[in-house]
């Protein structure tokens, strides 16, 4: 009986203890961190997210997340439906988790931070270059096999898997060509047009190496042929007017 009654106090004082001591946050980046933005106008793709967890990992529900842009400019608002936030402030839900969404206002790198009483912040890092956004139609070009040419000529597709072998695009629009990225990076490829539309303008990427890709806009409607001057093989892009 004694012993049971030494047992009792102890597990009661045990849970005395871890009820009345102060919580102690930890807070983590939860999803979102270093997207890319092509302009100004678009909210990221990925809101920002945060969890917020106690000593234990256990979330913590109802916590008021303060968000701050640190760097660069952009515009933050409650995710999912967009509205204007208060004080810049979000509560997490009982998972623990808060978001926001984030619309950049300035091109270059963004930092959006994230914080709470009695936790390290963390930071989002963003960066907004309408240069990086990729082009509308990647062809990718290469050899089913290697590079060694001969009987293996380079072959052309949309896509993956490599199943639509119709290329076109809409006139004015970037093109990619991308040479393939299955194959080691000593394999070169030339893509060099042999026929284009009238008023068109020729395009030549001068050598490139497995994964890298050359890009060109086809400035007239028609069908535009070329060739992979190293490897041989031949596609036609058709070129379509705006609809």
């Amino acid at each position: 009986m004694v012993f049971i009654l030494l047992l009792f106090l102890l597990v009661g004082c045990h849970d005395a203890t871890r009820i009345g001591s102060p919580i102690q946050p930890r807070l983590s980046i939860y999803g979102g961190n270093n997207q890319v933005a092509f302009d100004t106008i678009a909210r990221l793709r990925v809101p920002l997210a945060v969890r917020a967890v106690d000593a234990d990992g256990r979330p913590l529900p109802a916590i008021r997340i303060q968000w701050r842009v640190i760097a660069g400019s952009g515009e933050l608002t409650a995710y999912p439906f967009g509205e204007r936030l208060i004080d810049n402030t979000t509560t997490t839900g009982s998972d623990g988790v808060a978001a926001v969404s984030f619309r950049s206002r300035s091109l270059g790198s963004g930092i959006v931070s994230a914080s709470v009483t009695g936790a390290a912040p963390v930071e989002f890092h963003t960066v907004t270059d309408p240069a990086l956004e990729p082009p509308a139609v990647i062809i990718t070009g290469g050899p089913f096999f290697d590079c060694t040419g001969g009987a293996d000529p380079t072959r052309y597709w949309v896509g993956t898997p490599a199943v639509d072998t119709v290329l076109s695009a809409v006139v004015g629009t970037r093109v990619g060509i991308r040479y393939a990225d299955y194959l080691l990076y000593a394999c070169t490829a030339r893509f060099k047009s042999t026929s284009v539309p009238a008023g068109g303008t020729p395009f030549d990427s001068g050598v490139i190496h497995a994964g890298d890709m050359f890009e060109f806009k086809p400035d007239a409607v028609g069908n535009w042929t070329f060739t992979d001057a190293i490897n041989g093989g031949s596609g036609t892009l058709i070129v379509r007017p705006p609809s």
